[in-house]
């Protein structure tokens, strides 16, 4: 999976000091370790702990004269394929991301629901759904979604066609099924019912993607912020038309084209085009990511917690969650390369 976003990286950024030769290099020096199994890292004792968010992500446990837990991306709600985080932990210190640190995040049934809707609208119109995702996480959960609500008649019976590394992940996450959640194992094992290879999933023919344009469908490709991928090639080809529509369902960092979009922006560059966007423009929060009020609960959960870093997140989200969390701790919200002693 790790070499999967390394390599999306590497293309998408077009950076030129981190070549293919890095990312083998890269992955080479990977050691694997099983959720709370013990190691030695840096001369600490180590442990991981399942983070839910996509599938292997881990919550980092070390052990010295304090204990520190580094949360990474936390998802403490479970999904259609993983379960939530690991919660009632113990650390000294934790350091906390804070994405959606100054929002609550709507309930599960109630964006399902919102999308459901958005995507009947538009087909019944004949227009084609666009969905940005990311490679890993969201676009599985998005498609295991809409494979589901298809499958009961919830949905019409169009094509959901896949694209970008979204397809590459697929394939990793039905070799780790093992990983999901209990009721995906079963419904493989017992009932040779696999969801990874749905009837309804499709993959483009054409380099240029002509066929995906024949006919109302949905598309699920990379990238989730509108930042690379073949998105653009499905955006600029589609934004002319107000029967189509775009679905963000992650978030959308500052900055960036997709951020721009669900801003307001009529207009947008791609490939060195001004593109006009007609095309309708939805947004809802299918997250991987946990809300204010969860990221609080967790934290509240970690026994014997004294101090708080507060990372991965714009500002304002830090600021306010820090806020809250500074009626029970120390919290700091550290700067590039400051040293925070625990």
């Amino acid at each position: 999976m790790t070499g999967i976003l390394l390599a999306d990286y590497q293309r998408i950024g077009k950076n030129i000091d981190f070549t293919d030769r890095d990312v083998s290099e890269a992955i080479r020096r990977f050691h694997t370790y099983q959720f709370r199994e013990e190691f030695r890292a840096g001369g600490y004792k180590a442990c991981l702990f399942n983070a839910g968010h996509i599938l292997g992500s881990a919550m980092v446990h070390l052990e010295g004269e304090k204990k520190v837990l580094y949360s990474g991306d936390i998802s403490a709600r479970g999904t259609r394929l993983l379960d939530g985080c690991e919660k009632g932990l113990r650390a000294d210190a934790l350091i906390l991301e804070g994405t959606y640190g100054n929002e609550e995040l709507p309930g599960t049934k109630e964006s399902i629901t919102k999308l459901i809707s958005e995507i009947k609208e538009t087909i019944k119109e004949g227009g084609h759904v666009l969905i940005p995702s990311f490679a890993v996480g969201r676009g599985q959960e998005i498609l295991m979604l809409l494979e589901s609500y298809m499958k009961s008649g919830a949905l019409p019976e169009v094509k959901i066609y896949m694209d970008g590394m979204i397809k590459k992940a697929m394939k990793i996450y039905r070799q780790n099924v093992v990983y999901t959640k209990d009721e995906v194992q079963k419904r493989i094992l017992l009932s040779a019912d696999d969801p990874f290879t749905s009837k309804h999933f499709f993959v483009p023919k054409r380099r240029d993607r002509k066929d995906v344009l024949e006919e109302p469908c949905i598309i699920v490709s990379t990238s989730g912020m509108l930042s690379g991928g073949p998105i653009l090639t499905y955006l600029k080809e589609l934004a002319w038309n107000p029967k189509n529509k775009i679905i963000f369902v992650g978030y959308q960092a500052e900055g960036t084209r997709g951020r721009k979009v669900v801003d307001g922006a009529k207009t947008v560059e791609i490939d060195g085009d001004e593109v006009e966007l007609r095309l309708k423009i939805a947004q809802l929060r299918i997250s991987g990511h946990a809300g204010k009020s969860e990221l609080i609960q967790f934290a509240q959960g970690i026994k014997g917690l004294k101090k708080i870093l507060l990372v991965h997140g714009e500002e304002k989200s830090l600021e306010e969650l820090a806020e809250m969390l500074e009626k029970k701790y120390e919290v700091v919200i550290p700067t590039a390369l400051e040293e925070i002693k625990i």
